[in-house]
């Protein structure tokens, strides 16, 4: 099994030796007079992913890119606007099996929280970049208001999306069947529903092209 990781579509040409997922909590523990506490369960923080990314300044045989070598700073350049636009993007971890089949995927939606540059030239002129990601929720802002003696929270909760869901999908550099279900039918599995319906253009469901306007399941 080997890994592919994408930040914002692009693919990084090394995969990290390890990526470390928190799932927070918020849960309140109250003590009681007897002794004893209970606990009041929460929503929690998000997802908060880690991990140190090589970006090699040579083409190594263990690097994979895209098309061809692409020069560190292009990534870099890439984490900075990321960095400083504060928008969200997808954070994408493919498992991928010897054949080429996609086995399973950590696909989020998330923030650039942590951005750190290492260079050391002992160790030779490659850059080393320590990333912080922050799964990124929309919240409805909240308005108080008074009713005689009650206080009232109006509109608090996330934000709710009542477009019409999408009948097609443009297949974007980096994407797959599985992350496009998972986005559009919500969950990943899915993904024989949209090769079945486009059989006229996928021959095999683990190929498809940047530019491809594929249909989607009602």
């Amino acid at each position: 099994m080997s890994y592919r990781v994408f930040l914002d579509g692009l693919l990084m040409p090394v995969t990290p030796g390890r990526i470390l997922v928190r799932h927070r909590g918020r849960n309140q523990r109250t003590a009681l007079l007897d002794g004893g506490e209970i606990s009041q369960l929460r929503a929690g923080e998000g997802a908060e992913a880690a991990f140190e990314l090589l970006l090699p300044r040579r083409e190594y045989p263990f690097a994979r890119y895209e098309r061809s070598f692409v020069e560190p700073e292009v990534f870099l350049a890439r984490f900075l606007t990321l960095r400083r636009e504060r928008k969200p993007f997808r954070f994408i971890c493919a498992r991928v099996s010897p054949g080429g089949g996609l086995l399973s995927d950590t696909n989020l939606r998330v923030s650039l929280e942590g951005l750190e540059v290492k260079e050391c030239a002992q160790e030779g002129d490659d850059l080393t970049v320590q990333i912080t990601l922050r799964e990124y929720r929309e919240y409805r802002a909240a308005r108080v208001a008074t009713d005689r003696q009650r206080v009232v929270i109006e509109g608090l909760g996330r934000e709710t999306d009542h477009r019409p869901a999408a009948s097609s999908h443009t297949v974007m550099r980096g994407d797959n069947l599985w992350n496009i279900a998972r986005a559009h039918l919500g969950e990943g599995r899915r993904y024989r529903e949209i090769f079945e319906l486009n059989r006229d253009q996928i021959q095999n469901p683990n190929l498809i092209f940047p530019g491809q306007v594929l249909r989607l399941p009602g």
